[in-house]
């Protein structure tokens, strides 16, 4: 008699376990045991359409899809998720509807992912080994081949950033709105582009190999963008330049404006380094890839304090990465009422003295 399959999601996998479902190694997917009465698994009897079912599979794991998302090309795409904030997109995902239908996703600021494929699960399947091994390969090949587009477009995307930069001016020679706003210093690590909305922000993003990854735009109002298809995870941007052989301290934040307003507020200390993750989701990345590579140095994660909203993320990520690499989190405070949530604002409403003293215990050891 040929086996009943059913698409049971990873969470529910101990629930089916404890009603008498079974997992077959070969298919590589659950079913119903003879004698077992079907009725208890209907919920995993699923004959949607597999974009439907992706689509819920990333609304689970946290995706805020807007009209027309999910695409399933078979190519890499970009996805906002919970506590991404403004245009930023943490999540990224690839879904194929040619061959064996199949997707995959992956949240790079909780790192929560997902790879499944999207049989029939809830009709009679019967399949021989060699049915099941020509399906596993076809996975395996599609997913080799969305990752070798994901890196092609990668590498052409920073190629094309570096070209760009080479036509702007620096910060130094021409004020940056964005920067004037937040009242920190240009540089000339920093560029800006006159286009038609006036004077647009850029902040080139590298990795630990000093490679060009991406970049971030921020324009005249302070909407703040990145270059499409570039590699924002693990990238960062070190406000100074580089960390040298001599620097004893990093400093880990998100913003460019946190790590500018944290490196001037403590620049006596000449042998520290501020690094700007960008964002949220990305300080783990960040903080994991400096600490590999700069082993020898003491690390400072940064965090942005979210205090009014419902969940204090820039916290909760701030402590996650400063966890992972046995680094101090550093908060900044904020009096009832005040709705500053980074060093930027603490610095704003308190001068550059507040910043200073809010890392000087960590500086000093």
């Amino acid at each position: 008699m040929a086996k009943k399959y059913l698409f049971i999601p990873y969470a529910d996998k101990e629930e089916a376990k404890q009603l008498g479902a079974r997992w077959d190694k070969k298919a590589q997917s659950w079913f119903i045991p003879d004698g077992l009465d079907e009725v208890m698994f209907s919920k995993w009897n699923d004959n949607r359409d597999p974009r439907l079912r992706f689509t819920d599979d990333l609304i689970a794991h946290g995706c805020l899809l807007r009209a027309g998302e999910p695409v399933c090309d078979g190519k890499s795409h970009r996805v906002q998720v919970e506590g991404d904030k403004g245009n930023i997109k943490s999540g990224f995902y690839v879904m194929h509807l040619d061959g064996v239908p199949n997707g995959y996703f992956m949240n790079n600021r909780t790192k929560d992912s997902f790879k499944n494929l999207y049989l029939n699960r809830g009709v009679d399947e019967r399949e021989s080994p060699e049915e099941i091994k020509k399906r596993q390969e076809e996975f395996r090949i599609q997913q080799a081949r969305a990752e070798q587009e994901r890196q092609k477009q990668e590498r052409q995307v920073a190629m094309t950033i570096r070209q760009q930069l080479k036509k702007l001016s620096n910060t130094n020679d021409i004020t940056s709105p964005y920067f004037k706003k937040k009242r920190i210093p240009g540089s000339v690590f920093t560029f800006v582009e006159r286009d038609r909305n006036g004077l647009t922000t850029w902040i080139p993003l590298y990795d630990v190999n000093k490679q060009l990854t991406t970049a971030q735009t921020i324009s005249p109002e302070g909407e703040k963008r990145f270059v499409k298809g570039g590699r924002k995870h693990g990238s960062f941007h070190v406000v100074l330049g580089k960390i040298e052989p001599e620097d004893s301290t990093v400093i880990i934040c998100e913003g460019y404006a946190t790590a500018a307003s944290i490196q001037y507020s403590i620049i006596e200390h000449r042998d520290v380094k501020v690094v700007a993750a960008i964002d949220a989701g990305n300080l783990l990345p960040v903080a994991q890839s400096l600490k590999k590579r700069y082993s020898d140095k003491n690390f400072i994660i940064a965090c942005d304090n979210d205090h009014l909203a419902e969940k204090n993320v820039g916290v909760d990520e701030g402590r996650k990465a400063a966890e992972a690499i046995g680094a101090k989190a550093v908060i900044p405070q904020f009096g009832d009422g005040d709705e500053g949530t980074d060093f930027n604002d603490l610095m704003l409403s308190a001068g550059k003295d507040a910043v200073l003293k809010s890392f000087l215990t960590e500086l000093l050891v």
